[in-house]
């Protein structure tokens, strides 16, 4: 099954094959609207028929404030009904356009291991302001690197997730929780000294180093590890959510 994280207490709009529904006067007029409010997104540089998405533009706008303005008052986007994102990845926004309606990553086998891939959807819902996204995109990301055969981010993965997050952010401290635990000191050393590791990663992975094993020579102890039981604890907080409940309970974005 692919990893997924469920949403928060809010109901989506009324459509979709996953939807839930929502009470009020309201109700009735939204559902017609629906049927009939379909934006058409492009994404990427290739005009190819299979990167032209057609999504409900209620249920964008519920769920993200970037396309909530973008489809609001003067925007050419908003009058056209048409919108291109030609820096944007079409793999990307068909696992976002699945989860809007059943608000799971739904994933192949190859993505699924796909460290870089799940990165690309963390950052591409950070531009979208979906942090009900970037949450399942942080549990798919622990679910790949728990594996046995997993392997620690690449450099070029840790350059694209510091230069797309903030400090303080919970993708930043998830590589960098990873590398602490996974990765020994003397290892990573020679290559934080001449490889381009990003400033705030090299700080910020040396500090949890010698906040995790004070002692010298020490041993990695697996049940430790901060992301060993759950993802929760990389989570976006934010209003609606239930961010610091037990595991299971809802957490969604927008």
């Amino acid at each position: 099954m692919p990893p997924s994280a469920k949403h928060d207490n809010r109901d989506p709009p009324p459509t979709g094959p996953s939807s839930g529904t929502r009470s009020g006067t309201g109700k009735r007029a939204l559902q017609k609207s629906l049927l009939r409010s379909v934006v058409t997104v492009n994404v990427g540089s290739d005009n190819a028929e299979e990167n032209t998405f057609v999504p409900h533009a209620e249920l964008l706008s519920f769920y993200s404030p970037f396309f909530k303005t973008m489809m609001s008052g003067n925007w050419p986007e908003a009058k056209t009904g048409i919108i291109n994102l030609p820096d944007d990845d079409p793999d990307v926004f068909d696992v976002f356009q699945n989860w809007l309606y059943g608000h799971g990553l739904v994933l192949d086998g190859d993505q699924m291991n796909d460290t870089a891939f799940i990165l690309s959807l963390w950052v591409f819902g950070d531009k979208v302001q979906v942090h009900g996204f970037q949450n399942c995109a942080i549990e798919a990301l622990r679910s790949a690197i728990i594996q046995p055969s997993a392997r620690s981010f690449r450099l070029k993965d840790i350059q694209v997730a510091f230069a797309n997050s903030g400090e303080g952010s919970p993708l930043r401290k998830l590589i960098v929780d990873l590398y602490v635990w996974e990765v020994q000191l003397n290892g990573l050393m020679p290559k934080l000294l001449v490889e381009d590791y990003p400033h705030d990663f090299i700080i910020q992975f040396i500090e949890g180093y010698f906040r995790a094993f004070p002692r010298p020579s020490p041993k990695s102890i697996k049940d430790k590890r901060p992301y060993g039981m759950d993802a929760q604890h990389y989570y976006i907080n934010f209003p609606g959510s239930s961010v610091g409940q037990e595991a299971g309970t809802d957490a969604q974005g927008g």
